[in-house]
């Protein structure tokens, strides 16, 4: 019995070392993250009237339908966004009839098509069937969640908007100081055409 205020005093010390331990960690764990400098969040700096383009990830009109994100064009090629009716039919879009019938120009200078509308997949493949298929895929934004983000959905009227994008092989689009989405093509035929003819130089 005369020992046992011994072994609890020594398991009262084992108690007290393993705090101070524990407490010392903590402390030089707070004074390394204090001390510490960490870089930039991002090593991409702002370029003037431009933005990161947007993420694009939705349903292409084939059956079954695949997936078709913008990221795995960028670093290789240059891509044109287009925004067209969809309740009018991708035949009906002057932009998408031009880069249809440009379209061999288009590929050879290494530039891609990503043409977007709310039409559901079916809605597109029977556009197709009805009149002619495009080289290039057709996107299925029926939440408009891909239009709102690139600026192609009037809140007032409720109502979808048509245009084109470029966008650089880095992932940059053109942009305005006062909006936060990108800036839509106005002349977009010169700028197809420019795009296409820097190529053939």
């Amino acid at each position: 019995m005369s020992g046992l205020p011994t072994n609890i005093g020594r398991d009262l010390d084992k108690r007290l070392l393993w705090l101070a331990l524990a407490a010392a960690i903590i402390v030089g764990l707070c004074v390394f993250k204090f001390a510490r400098r960490y870089p930039a969040p991002s090593s991409i700096s702002a370029r003037p009237g431009a933005m990161l383009a947007p993420g694009i990830e939705l349903y292409d009109q084939n059956s079954p339908s695949q997936i078709v994100r913008l990221e795995a064009y960028l670093g290789r090629e240059r891509v044109f966004v287009v925004f067209f009716d969809g309740q009018a039919g991708a035949h009906a879009s002057t932009m998408l009839s031009y880069l249809r019938e440009n379209w061999n120009r288009v590929r050879r200078a290494n530039i891609r098509v990503i043409a977007i509308s709310t039409a559901l997949p079916q809605e597109n493949r029977k556009d197709i069937a009805r009149y002619e298929a495009f080289p290039f895929p057709l996107l299925s934004d029926p939440d408009l969640h891909i239009h709102r983000a690139w600026g192609r959905f009037d809140a007032k009227r409720a109502k979808p908007l048509s245009g084109l994008f470029f966008v650089d092989r880095k992932g940059w689009v053109a942009s305005s100081a006062e909006s936060s989405v990108p800036m839509v093509t106005e002349d977009w035929k010169s700028v197809v055409n420019d795009q296409i003819s820097s190529h053939e130089l």
